[in-house]
């Protein structure tokens, strides 16, 4: 059966790819498994019909057979776990690349969404010119730590992190 995930009907990053179904359809493209995808907009995230898939009103979700998933991470997790080539087939490698999974979703990604947050939603508020240097500031200072942890030389090569943990 080919899964179906939903998506904002009119996205507020206007298609850059920051909304939270990027990963997901990432994922799938990744597995080569097809999908259908169901646009809402931000009204009809906030009904039952949808409340019932995600009960935060959010996206995305995904649905395949009796399945039905919310929460971006939790969504690849099922994908990965379901599907060759996302996950590695050594346990210790497979939990160490689910801690990445989760390190990227609540650890490296909160400050770059508040940042876009406050960029789409705070730009008329008195505030925000001061605001966005200490938002840039924790931003650079994530990306930092995971360059490091990653041993990117200015930013130029990726080389595999050390399999300690």
């Amino acid at each position: 059966m080919i899964p179906t995930i939903t998506a904002f009907a009119s996205s507020p990053d206007r298609g850059r790819g920051l909304a939270r179904d990027m990963p997901v359809r990432w994922a799938l493209e990744e597995v080569g498994q097809p999908y259908d995808v169901r646009l809402v907009s931000f009204a009809e995230m906030k009904e039952p019909a949808h409340l019932a898939r995600q009960p935060f009103g959010q996206i995305p979700t995904y649905e395949e057979s009796d399945l039905a998933l919310f929460e971006s991470g939790a969504i690849v997790l099922h994908i990965a776990e379901t599907h060759a080539g996302l996950l590695p087939d050594d346990v210790n490698a497979r939990a160490r690349a689910i801690a990445w999974m989760f390190a990227a979703k609540s650890t490296v990604e909160p400050p770059i969404v508040e940042r876009e947050t406050a960029i789409l939603l705070e730009k008329d508020r008195s505030w925000y010119e001061a605001r966005l240097p200490i938002l840039d500031d924790r931003v650079r200072k994530r990306l930092g730590e995971l360059s490091r942890r990653l041993a990117i030389p200015n930013g130029s090569t990726v080389r595999s992190a050390p399999a300690t943990s």
